[in-house]
């Protein structure tokens, strides 16, 4: 094996968070796992991920002013705070896929979290008893209500489930199918250009079918169908990418980033006596010496208990 076997492509030895395994955990074979026959079903759900929340944001603005009644100022601020809260979340995502999950199952725990915020939204749309009274708000002599209650609740806890689960999937969808080649590798090498190239094409897919179709669709047979069908296609996303799931390469958690800076704290606090020499050369002798001291004992500290009758 290449990377599997713990040396890259010059041989040089790898240390172990750097072996990528498969979704049990254990180590990966070339000819098995990887390559682009792994990364085409996260092509997948990129394309159908972006396809869904396009379609949601880019025509929100109207469904919140038409139907949820919010005047315009506040219906436009409602939209600007749901997309910076993607991409808030995205550094969230980042942390927990690096730290804990690793980048497959984030993007599985999250996607589904997503598709609960378009079923959700699917079903308020639906339902007349979940929406304010039917009304115009560009007439003058309507006096619309606006949503309030459990009725705005369930729009904005729908509203940030798709937040949330789209900002954790979006910073791991690239990483995760650039994890399926060898960088060390020439010929793995030059597929990860084409796989970037097709990532790029499959996003630009993903958003004009988003922008032209899906939109359409919303306009003309209403909002509750619209997001009935980007629920779908995050259905068929999370289909695509539970398929590829024993082809994965998947690299292993590194736990949490902020654990080693918190020792750097904790180390600085409790040293913080210490007095620090004058010369380092001081320094360097009394650490060479006591090297010295701990080999000629035989690999044990002579100032230690141990063996001492």
């Amino acid at each position: 094996m290449d990377i599997e076997r713990r040396q890259n492509m010059k041989g040089e030895p790898m240390m172990a968070d750097e072996v990528s395994v498969d979704w049990r955990g254990r180590p990966c074979e070339p000819n098995k796992h990887g390559g682009m026959r792994a990364a085409v079903f996260v092509l997948g759900i990129q394309a159908f991920e972006i396809m869904a929340i396009a379609a949601v944001g880019n025509n929100l603005i109207t469904y919140v002013f038409n139907e949820m009644h919010f005047p315009l100022s506040k219906a436009a601020n409602i939209v600007t705070n749901f997309v910076g809260t993607v991409f808030l979340l995205s550094l969230f995502g980042g942390f927990l896929s690096d730290s804990y999950l690793g980048s497959f199952w984030t993007m599985l725990i999250f996607g589904f979290v997503e598709l609960s915020g378009f079923i959700l939204l699917s079903v308020q749309a639906h339902l007349p008893q979940l929406r304010p009274p039917q009304c115009n708000m560009m007439s003058t002599e309507s006096h619309c209500v606006e949503a309030k209650g459990i009725k705005a609740t369930i729009f904005f806890i729908a509203l940030y489930l798709v937040a949330l689960g789209s900002g954790c999937l979006k910073p791991n969808m690239i990483s995760h199918g650039a994890d399926q080649f060898i960088k060390d590798d020439p010929k793995q090498s030059k597929k990860l250009s084409t796989y970037f190239n097709s990532a790029y094409f499959s996003f630009c897919v993903g958003e004009l079918i988003a922008l032209t179709v899906l939109v359409w669709v919303q306009t003309r047979s209403g909002m509750d169908v619209g997001f009935g069908v980007s629920a779908a296609a995050m259905g068929f996303g999370l289909v695509s990418l539970i398929s590829g799931m024993v082809f994965y390469r998947n690299k292993r958690p590194r736990g949490s980033i902020f654990t080693p800076i918190a020792r750097v704290f904790v180390a600085a606090i409790t040293k913080r006596k210490l007095v620090c020499p004058s010369n380092s050369a001081i320094a360097h002798r009394c650490s060479n010496n006591a090297a010295h001291d701990i080999i000629s004992y035989g690999g044990l500290d002579p100032s230690s208990n141990v063996g001492v009758i």
